[in-house]
């Protein structure tokens, strides 16, 4: 009999510390506790390399942006300066044909000039001739025949005919060189560019080999050495965030079950309140014993379902101390 009325008592107490928990911790309100949290953030290399400089030891404190190794990979290396040399041959070439085209049109052009003196020449010959001819008709009574005038004058005519279509078929020429020539200069701009492009994209992955920390926190540990060839996704440091990544809070009692994903809450710090950040309701879990640092009587277990709260990296709060969900 005395075990029975020490079970109920038991019970009786175990309901009166859980409602006087439940009304401590909410007092009557929507708000509820949780605690924040922040998970260890490893850096891993994208691709196989050799670590050159390590400017991180374990307990360092790092900020946004800072550089935490420094790697290097002799093939991308070599690739680098492939592509480079490559790029400055196709250049080169580009050179070479616009001079050795320079060098033909100056050519064909001095061959026009030649022809044009030689055309005018044979013109002016001619024409001396038929100057002559009137100058003889008009000393001497005797007529000159018109038709030795008239051959003299096809003479001319034939000429610059003949030397226009050779003139013509100079020019033709001079325009298929630097047809010709724009037709290479692209082709090998086109492929200027596209080593230009893979050496970007190269140089991208140079700069990306050293790692920089994404957000301010704690080095954990460093999982390699100087000098040390690593594979591609080899963890090389890991960081502690200085500020947390994500909330737990929980829920005692049926009343603040009808929470919903996606809820925007405030999330205040439970010893600092003007310390607050927004968040994001991204899940539910299970009902599990509330956390160490929540119990207030350690000889009494209590349970409250999990709520996960997203919250902004960029927040005021400290890792692992108690918060309030309004």
């Amino acid at each position: 009999m005395s075990r029975v009325n020490s079970f109920y008592v038991f019970i009786f107490l175990a309901f009166v510390t859980l409602m006087t928990v439940n009304s401590f911790y909410f007092k009557g309100s929507s708000s509820f506790l949780g605690v924040t949290y922040a998970k260890a953030y490893k850096i891993n290399a994208e691709k196989s390399g050799i670590i050159n400089n390590l400017l991180v030891v374990p307990g360092q404190e790092v900020q946004k942006g800072d550089k935490l190794i420094e790697v290097e990979s002799p093939q991308l290396n070599l690739d680098i300066q492939k592509l480079r040399k490559e790029i400055e041959l196709f250049k080169s070439e580009k050179r070479e044909k616009k001079a050795l085209l320079d060098s033909k049109i100056k050519l064909l052009e001095s061959e026009k000039s030649i022809l044009k003196g030689e055309i005018e020449n044979d013109m002016r010959l001619i024409q001396n001739e038929i100057d002559l001819n009137n100058k003889l008709t008009q000393t001497i009574s005797k007529d000159i025949p018109t038709d030795s005038l008239t051959a003299l004058k096809l003479q001319i005519k034939s000429i610059r005919e003949k030397g226009n279509l050779e003139l013509q078929g100079l020019d033709i020429r001079i325009l298929d060189l630097k047809q010709e020539d724009e037709f290479d200069q692209s082709q090998i701009q086109s492929k200027i560019e596209l080593a230009n492009e893979e050496l970007e994209w190269k140089l991208r992955e140079e700069r990306r080999l050293n790692k920089f920390a994404t957000f301010s926190g704690v080095i954990e540990n460093v999982y390699v050495k100087e000098g040390e060839e690593v594979e591609a996704f080899t963890s090389l440091v890991s960081i502690n965030p200085k500020h947390p990544t994500s909330v737990v809070g929980y829920l005692v009692g049926k009343k603040e079950r009808d929470r919903e994903l996606g809820e925007i809450v405030t999330v205040k710090s439970l010893e600092q309140p003007n310390l607050q950040i927004q968040g994001k309701i991204i899940g539910f879990g299970a009902v599990v014993e509330l956390p160490q640092i929540m119990e207030k009587d350690n000889s009494l277990t209590t349970f409250g379902l999990e709520i996960f709260i997203e919250i902004p990296e960029d927040n005021p709060l400290v890792v692992g101390e108690q918060i309030i969900v309004k």
